[in-house]
């Protein structure tokens, strides 16, 4: 049986990947930083998902998760860098505030809808600034972003290659996204934007070192989700949004180095 391991997998587009993955004969590692939450995720799905914890910012963390894999399975087959902060996360927002601000956005967690609605309350009444241009936006801000949808994701596959040097047919997937297309960078949500333009490089750079190792590297694009990340209005169910993500895992023969939304490659 081929092992997975998904990060940031308690909900939303990774428990659809692991939900998918876990119904194709996988074994499935679902890498969630609150190892409560991913116990109770990994409890709707088979018997061969493992809640484990891993935080990709933490070093003693995401070690912890390669001796245990190490241990356990003895090689990892694919590993699916899907953990990250999205533009309208709560998280992005509060980066960005005092402690004033956090008392009252405390009092709404748990839905994007509400967060949303909390940030801009906030910057009407002046608490929050407009920080949405790459002029105005905190630096601060921007390194929070990278540091998960970036180096968490750089972290991963360093931590990680000896055990996917393992495999027969090891695979990296970047979970990233089209807003971080350089031929339509805009200023609106730079950090995230960055992130993403800053993933889809390492994608190549990744792709060309592990080639000689038998290491496939590419990049997708889910579109825009109905997640906490999403929201409600988004166009596309996690079903959808995990496709492109369970192609990659599954397809007989991939390229690497490639960026993929909907199957088909897309311009960087």
């Amino acid at each position: 049986m081929k092992t997975v391991l998904v990060s940031g997998a308690n909900r939303g587009i990774g428990l659809e990947i692991c939900r998918q993955l876990d119904g194709r004969g996988f074994i499935v590692i679902l890498g969630t930083r609150d190892l409560g939450k991913g116990k109770e995720a990994a409890k709707t799905l088979g018997k061969n998902v493992y809640a484990r914890q891993l935080d990709v910012t933490d070093n003693d963390s995401t070690q912890r998760l390669f001796e245990s894999i190490n241990t356990d399975f003895g090689k990892l087959d694919i590993l699916i860098n899907n953990a990250g902060l999205g533009a309208n996360s709560q998280i992005q927002a509060e980066s960005t505030l005092g402690k004033t601000k956090n008392k009252l956005a405390s009092k709404f967690q748990g839905t994007w809808h509400l967060a949303k609605k909390t940030t801009h309350l906030l910057r009407k009444a002046g608490i929050l600034k407009q920080e949405q241009g790459a002029k105005d936006i905190s630096l601060e801000n921007v390194k929070h972003i990278m540091e998960t949808n970036f180096y968490g994701a750089w972290r991963m596959i360093q931590v990680f290659v000896p055990l996917l040097q393992k495999s027969k047919d090891a695979r990296i997937i970047n979970v990233s996204s089209g807003m971080g297309q350089l031929e339509s960078l805009t200023g609106t949500y730079p950090a995230y934007s960055l992130s993403k333009s800053s993933l889809n490089a390492l994608t190549i750079m990744f792709s060309n070192e592990l080639k000689d190792k038998g290491i496939k590297v590419n990049a997708m694009c889910p579109g825009w989700v109905r997640t906490d990340m999403g929201g409600p209005d988004a166009p596309l169910g996690v079903n959808e949004g995990a496709d492109t993500a369970i192609w990659l895992a599954t397809e007989k023969e991939i390229p690497t180095g490639k960026f993929f939304q909907k199957r088909k490659i897309i311009a960087w």
